[in-house]
This record gives structure tokens, sequence and C-alpha cells, in this order.
């Protein structure tokens, strides 16, 4: 503070007639024309691209493939819940009951019985997510690849 009580008036001149160049250089910056002033806008008529009926056809057999393939949205909450008491493992039905009815039970929703769970996974066979063996006199069940992917 006692640089400026101490400076000369003429350098207090001098800066006010520096900011007063810098205001006046800004105002003739304002007054120039803005770009968006300068062009011209032309109206430009777009046409829609008309499908081919190759690219038609190639589409829809492409969704054919792919919903036969891929029948994930079809599984029950049931179907989904015995695929993922798999993780990865060969089980018997008795096992599998057993951890599917684990999360079922506490929440009041009644166990899976022998012949609903049997059924249920005859369904998963048949959708191509669990293949079964005979082991002894029981079915021992797995997941396939889709199934694998499916749980994942």
């Amino acid at each position: 503070m006692e640089n400026k009580n101490n400076e000369s008036p003429e350098k207090e001149n001098e800066e006010i007639k520096s900011l007063e160049d810098q205001l006046k250089l800004s105002s003739k910056k304002k007054k120039q024309q803005v770009a968006k002033d300068l062009v011209t806008l032309k109206h430009v008529e777009v046409k829609k691209q008309e499908i081919s009926p190759e690219t038609r056809t190639l589409a829809q057999t492409l969704k054919e493939q792919y919903i036969e393939h891929d029948q994930f949205e079809k599984l029950s909450n049931d179907e989904i819940t015995i695929l993922e008491s798999f993780m990865g493992k060969r089980l018997f039905l008795e096992r599998i009951a057993i951890i599917a009815n684990q999360s079922r039970i506490p929440l009041g929703i009644p166990g899976f019985k022998k012949a609903e769970l049997e059924e249920i996974l005859e369904d998963l066979i048949t959708k191509g997510y669990i293949e079964s063996e005979l082991v002894g006199d029981k079915n021992v069940y797995f997941l396939t690849e889709r199934g694998k992917y499916r749980v994942q």
C-alpha cells in the first residue's frame, strides 16, 4: 500500500490511459461482425435411405436364428434358481433340491417337490441348459456350455 501512495501522479495517469485504451480496444472488438452474421444458411433436403430387400431378408433370418439360439428370456424364476444352484458342479437330484430349497424355505415359499423338480430339470434339458447322465442307479445333472453362459 505504501508503494501506491508513494507513486507519482504521472504513473497513475499512465495506468488510467492504458486502461482507457484497453476499454476502447474491447469496444471495437464488440462492434465487429460475428461469424454467425457473416454466414447464410441454406435449406438442404435429406432423403431417407431405403433398405434393400436383400438386407431386410438377411436381418430377418439373423433375428430368427438369434431367437432360436438364445431363449434366455423364456426361463421361469424356478428354472433360473435351479440353474444358479449348479455353480459348475455335477449334482444329484437330492443335492439340487437341497441347494434350491435353501433360498425358498426361509422366505416362506414352499420347497420343490421331487416330481416338480424333475419336470423343471427336463424342461432345462430340452432347452439345452443342462445335461444328465446315469451314474449307478441315479441321474447326475450338469450344465452345458449354454447353461454356463446363462449363469454367468
